[in-house]
């Protein structure tokens, strides 16, 4: 379900404590806007950081590759886990 709000569009994740608005094209779900809201120790955006994004990227893309060879992850979604760490 979406709905249009001063903050923009948004779409409403339930988790055990309930509903939340999460943003519409955000990639992440409830549990991390909850994160969000929860723990701004710094206030400083992860987007200042480029190389650790992408040193997270890259230790989730050898976790993908991992799993996969383990059989514990279906190829399409290993594929998807890669392009992101890419550059």
């Amino acid at each position: 379900m979406l709905l249009e709000t001063s903050r923009g569009s948004m779409r409403v994740e339930h988790d055990l404590l309930g509903d939340l608005a999460v943003p519409a094209d955000a990639y992440y779900g409830v549990q991390t806007a909850r994160a969000l809201d929860n723990f701004q120790i710094t206030g400083t955006p992860l987007s200042h950081f480029p190389n650790f994004v992408h040193a997270l990227a890259m230790v989730k893309k050898a976790a993908a590759r991992a799993n996969r060879k383990l059989g514990l992850l279906p190829k399409r979604l290993e594929m998807g886990s890669r392009r992101p760490a890419t550059r």
